[in-house]
């Protein structure tokens, strides 16, 4: 055992950085510490600190103030919950001060500059993990034996469909962070878990792709009539809108990843007045989005192996599903029943699986990727990672190929588009 317990140091202490990394370590403080935060804004900095007991030395404004005061390691591990904008240079100098790092996906903005992180971390001699955390769910590692086992015969297709619950949709890509591709395009934000998840299946290279998909609905011109830019400013459709922020955001229910977005809330009645005017208050028809709300891809891997994958923000229930068609089996996993069912040709079982998971966001995905980094971490095992950086490559390039094919509408050769990407 290299460590009894991993010190990190977390980059970003919005929604994922508190409420997921730096849950984790408050529920298992005999696996980890966070001993530095550093994050801009005071309220989340002040409030993170507090929670993990961080001395104000160790509390900075931005990555600059961290390695200007300290160029050596104060930690075993670097965790960069931070927006896609800023997490190239936290990436760059973790790596190069020999910090273990845990990155949010995506990597970067562009192809380009995904490419050259990815470059530098197969280069660095440490431990390096993209937060790819739907591979590490039960049901998906369940999934994977079952494919993987040779039992079934081999994987011939895969259909793939991530459902976005509509208030997810509207929060996030409609009026949150992620809906203008300024920053990242949606398949990107949103569904490059699902590309990881296609590579982990299958278990090959992508060879290429087609993808098609819009903006359809969040337009301004299917705004209710009369409907004013922010929910709370008396909208005449208030009591008939599912978008409603009322509905959305002051139910027992509401999920907290939502208030963690919006900041520090004090309460309900500082939640009403901030919705006045911040960005998750506005209107869904009247916003600055311009990512898509549905889009669909084709795949072909080596080996002759397809999928497709849909993605779509119009659905009453947050789920994935996934099919595998095998030369001996149908295999077919619902996230939101936590089964996999399988059909074996040869004969004739009918079987339904239900993985047991610790629960917990991402369908447990989330806690067991901090276990996985703490375990290498504390081992010095950079091989017990599960997503290794030439996968993330290519689920980030397979993205970013989508989206340049929905755009140019043609099919894109995954290598030509790597080739293009480097200046080869």
């Amino acid at each position: 055992m290299k460590n009894d317990q991993a010190t990190i140091v977390l980059v970003g202490a919005g929604n994922r950085g508190r409420g997921i990394f730096g849950q984790y370590a408050l529920d298992n403080p005999h696996r980890a510490k966070f001993v530095g935060v550093v994050e801009p804004d005071a309220d989340r900095r002040s409030a993170f600190a507090q929670a993990h007991s961080i001395p104000v030395a160790m509390q900075f404004t931005s990555i600059a103030e961290l390695f200007g005061k300290h160029p050596e390691k104060v930690a075993d591990a670097l965790i960069i919950a931070t927006v896609e904008n800023v997490r190239a240079e936290p990436i760059r100098l973790g790596m190069a001060a020999g910090y273990a790092v845990l990155c949010e996906k995506p990597l970067g903005l562009s192809a380009a500059e995904t490419v050259a992180v990815t470059d530098a971390a197969r280069a660095h001699q440490g431990i390096f993990m993209v937060c790819h955390q739907m591979r590490y769910t039960p049901l998906y590692r369940a999934l994977k034996r079952i494919v993987a086992s040779g039992d079934y015969g081999r994987v011939v297709h895969v259909e793939h469909s991530e459902n976005l619950d509509f208030e997810h949709m509207a929060h996030s890509y409609v009026r949150g962070f992620f809906n203008n591709d300024a920053l990242t395009p949606m398949i990107l934000a949103k569904s490059c878990h699902d590309m990881d998840l296609l590579l982990c299946l299958i278990g090959k290279k992508p060879v290429r792709l087609a993808s098609f998909g819009s903006l359809f609905h969040f337009r301004p011109e299917n705004a209710p009539e009369g409907a004013p830019d922010f929910c709370l400013a008396g909208c005449p459709a208030a009591k008939s809108c599912p978008y409603d922020v009322r509905r959305a955001y002051f139910r027992p229910d509401t999920d907290a990843a939502y208030l963690r977005q919006m900041g520090v809330i004090r309460d309900r009645n500082h939640l009403f007045e901030l919705l006045k005017t911040s960005r998750f208050g506005r209107c869904v028809y009247r916003c600055d989005n311009n990512v898509v709300d549905h889009q669909v891809c084709a795949i072909e891997f080596d080996g002759g192996v397809t999928a497709s994958f849909t993605m779509a923000g119009h659905n009453g229930i947050e789920r994935r599903r996934t099919r595998i068609q095998l030369t001996d089996a149908e295999v077919e996993l619902d996230s939101s029943r936590k089964t996999i069912e399988i059909r074996r040709f040869s004969t004739s079982e009918h079987e339904i699986l239900s993985p047991t998971s610790s629960g917990g966001t991402h369908g447990g995905g989330d806690r067991a990727i901090m276990e996985n980094f703490v375990d290498a971490i504390m081992t010095g095992r950079a091989d017990f990672v599960l997503t290794s950086v030439a996968e993330s490559l290519d689920s980030h390039l397979m993205a970013f190929a989508a989206e340049a094919s929905r755009k140019n509408g043609h099919a894109v050769v995954l290598a030509d588009f790597e080739r293009e990407v480097r200046g080869d």
